[in-house]
């Protein structure tokens, strides 16, 4: 894609057949496995289309793995027009040897680039780099956000057909160093964003941001915008109660659209209505964390039927913790009626085998027919599924794997998989340079298939590639392709990379 020394993407499968969802099934995105980085503007990572073609039976699988010959800068997210049509956004990180975003077409049969358009080059403008987003929208138009502009781009050849447009930062913010980190979407195309700042004065790139600038937290409260998703134009925008580093979540709730953050202790909910923002009182602010405990705040809130859920720890929580009970906690507020809340810790009994307590900076992914939870933490290396019933949160099964990357879930509910990466023991979190795809029975969470080694996705100088892998079975039968797995990994802590890993999701397929 004429960008070298870039570090990559990997694209592992494990099934596919690209089946379009019917008309309003999932409003308003495109009818293809993966139009938006969370499948849903509930975010809930599930990719029911997408389907595990390898065997149930144990031991039934390998996985064997294919690498491109392009190479992509920090890619962070990947989303289909259809089963020819995949494409990529990255170069948001920061990284020596990149010049910030672009948008790639890629080919997933054989994973050449067809074509790449940089958006910007952010050496000559001097602006901080941090990680926005591709989507696409019913209308079939590349969605993009990067730095604070938004543009749309036509999928045959990458051109820019409206746009870039400049968005709002706070009067006390300069905008080289204000991002919109990512956008949701309301059922009728609405467009909905928000800001994260860089503290002024600061040089450092990408997330190092948040973690290594003087004062990280001397930044303005977060802005909240509306934008025309025809025109680009700004609709609305509200300030909301505090900076907000999680991204923002909406939903369609009992014939109201709302938009829900978290904050650094509270949970705010804001109503959409006749084109204008406002904070729903009525429903919170809702406290989900006593800032005394030592824990560490949530990253994006997910919506599950009538409840929103989230777990915290989106920053590392180090031993010696500064609180007396640091553990991850997830919790479930109903949509409805904020007295209805739930809350566990449920991997308080697993020790961490290294100085980070916990850190879960990946968003649950959730399985609404089943009213399942997802939930991982970096810290003890587990993963786990909570069931929310009327006496609250039950733990069904928890698997040992030391992940930072969201959970994908695919499949039919009779043939679900949950799909993640796992750093090796012997890796440090945040710098390990290797990890693996396993595959995983969500009911149960036996695992059905995990791949060799692969090369982390790491920033720098060092190549990421973008593959496809399949897994194998029976009598070395091999399982469907998957239309590109999308690879991003981090060399920060915390910077949210949905799909994660090796991960995104198969054949659409993550604050």
């Amino acid at each position: 894609m004429g960008m070298r020394a870039l570090p990559v993407i990997t694209a592992l499968a494990v099934m596919p057949a690209m089946a379009l969802a019917g008309p309003g099934s999932n409003a308003p995105w495109y009818p293809s496995l993966m139009a938006f980085e969370h499948y849903d503007s509930g975010r809930s990572h599930l990719f029911a289309q997408a389907n595990f073609h390898g065997s149930f039976a144990q031991g039934g699988n390998v996985v064997s793995a294919r690498v491109s010959l392009d190479d992509y800068l920090t890619p962070y997210n990947v989303v289909y027009l259809g089963a020819d049509s995949m494409f990529i956004y990255g170069g948001g990180y920061g990284d020596k040897g990149g010049i910030g975003a672009f948008v790639a077409r890629v080919d997933p049969k054989t994973l050449k680039t067809v074509w790449a358009n940089q958006l910007i080059n952010t050496v000559d403008t001097n602006e901080w780099d941090y990680p926005g987003v591709v989507s696409i929208l019913r209308d079939g138009y590349l969605y993009v956000i990067y730095g604070y502009r938004i543009a749309k781009l036509d999928p045959r050849d990458g051109h820019v057909v409206a746009g870039p447009v400049e968005l709002p930062t706070a009067p006390t913010a300069d905008l080289r160093d204000t991002s919109y980190n990512g956008l949701d979407a309301l059922p009728d195309g609405t467009l909905i964003t928000k800001t994260v700042y860089r503290e002024k004065g600061c040089e450092e790139q990408g997330f190092s941001a948040f973690l290594d600038c003087p004062h990280p937290a001397a930044v303005p409260r977060s802005i909240i915008v509306a934008i025309d998703p025809r025109t680009l134009e700004v609709v609305d925008k509200i300030t909301a109660e505090e900076f907000i580093g999680g991204r923002i979540t909406s939903v369609r709730f009992q014939g109201k659209d709302y938009a829900y953050l978290a904050g650094s202790t509270k949970i705010f909910r804001y109503l959409y209505e006749d084109r204008h923002f406002s904070l729903d009182n009525s429903w919170g602010p809702v406290v989900y964390r006593d800032s005394s405990s030592g824990q560490t705040a949530a990253s994006a809130v997910i919506v599950m039927n009538d409840w929103v859920v989230f777990e915290d720890n989106a920053t590392p929580v180090d031993n010696p913790p500064a609180g007396p009970s640091p553990w991850m906690t997830v919790m479930a507020i109903n949509q409805a009626d904020t007295t209805r809340q739930f809350a566990v810790q449920p991997f308080k009994s697993f020790q961490s085998p290294s100085n980070i307590i916990s850190f879960s900076p990946s968003s649950v992914s959730v399985d609404p027919l089943r009213n399942r939870i997802f939930a991982l933490d970096a810290g003890p290396g587990v993963i786990g599924v909570l069931e929310l019933d009327s006496d609250g949160l039950q733990t069904v099964w928890t698997a040992q794997q030391r992940t930072t990357e969201f959970l994908a879930l695919i499949g039919p509910r009779e043939r679900r998989v949950v799909v993640g990466t796992d750093i090796p023991a012997n890796q440090a979190i945040g710098s390990n340079t290797e990890d693996t795809i396993v595959w995983r029975e969500a009911e149960t969470g036996r695992e059905l298939a995990r791949s060799e080694l692969l090369p982390a996705v790491d920033t720098g100088t060092d190549p990421a590639r973008l593959c496809r892998a399949n897994v194998l079975h029976g009598a070395g039968r091999q399982g469907y392709r998957a239309y590109g797995w999308r690879c991003s990994r981090k060399r920060k802590l915390g910077v949210f990379c949905p799909g994660g890993g090796k991960l995104a999701a198969v054949a659409r397929t993550a604050q």
